[in-house]
C-alpha cells in the first residue's frame, strides 16, 4: 500500500469532510477537485542578484536605506555572518486576512525563510515602495524571526524584528516576501 500509515479513521474523516461517500465516489471517479483555503495571494516574483559573503553591520543595512531599527533587529542581525548566495527567486504575496506568524509560515512551508542577503537586496530594489513587507529571517540565535520593513520618509526603511512566537497579529494587506 502506498500510504501504509493511513488509518481507517483518517480515511473516514476525509470522506466526511468531502460531504460523504457519494462525493468521495464522484471525486475518485474524476469529477470535482480539491481546493485548499489560503491566506496568501501571489502578487509578483523577483530574482535577487547573487550576494557576497559578509558580516552584517549597521552600515551594511544603511547602504540600502535602513534608517531606523529596533533593538531585537540590531541584536539578531548586526554582526551576523552571512554566506554568499546565488540568484534566487522571491515571491511577494498579499496577506488576505489578519494572521499570526504560525499560519503564514505553515502555508509557505519551507519557502518561508529567506537569507539576510536576499532581504537586503529586496530592500535596495524596493526603496521607493510604500508597502509594508514581512520577512522570515534566521537570527544570530539560530531562530527564525519575523522582520517587518516599511517606508521611512522619501528613501528608506523602518525595520523591526519580533519572535515568530510573539502574539503580533499581521493586518490583512501586508505583503509577505518568501522564496518562490
Amino acid at each position: 500500500m502506498k500510504y501504509g500509515s493511513a488509518t481507517l479513521g483518517q480515511t473516514e474523516a476525509v470522506i466526511n469532510r468531502m460531504g460523504g461517500m457519494d462525493n468521495w465516489l464522484r471525486y475518485a471517479g474524476g469529477q470535482g477537485k480539491v481546493v485548499f483555503e489560503t491566506i496568501l495571494t501571489l502578487l509578483r516574483t523577483w530574482k535577487t542578484p547573487p550576494q557576497m559573503s559578509v558580516t552584517t553591520s549597521k552600515e551594511y543595512f544603511a547602504k540600502v536605506g535602513v534608517k531606523v531599527t529596533g533593538t531585537d533587529f540590531e541584536t539578531q542581525f548586526y554582526g551576523l555572518e552571512v554566506a554568499a548566495t546565488a540568484v534566487i527567486e522571491l515571491a511577494v504575496r498579499k496577506l488576505e486576512e489578519g494572521s499570526l506568524d504560525a499560519p503564514i509560515m505553515a502555508e509557505l512551508g519551507d519557502k518561508a525563510e529567506i537569507g539576510v542577503g536576499q532581504f537586503r537586496a529586496f530592500l535596495a530594489a524596493n526603496r521607493k515602495s510604500a508597502e509594508w513587507f514581512i520577512f522570515y529571517l534566521r537570527g544570530k540565535d539560530g531562530n527564525l524571526w519575523a522582520v517587518r520593513a516599511w517606508r521611512a520618509g522619501d528613501d528608506g526603511w523602518f525595520v523591526r524584528a519580533s519572535s515568530v512566537d510573539s502574539p503580533v497579529r499581521w493586518i490583512a494587506g501586508r505583503q509577505v516576501v518568501s522564496r518562490n
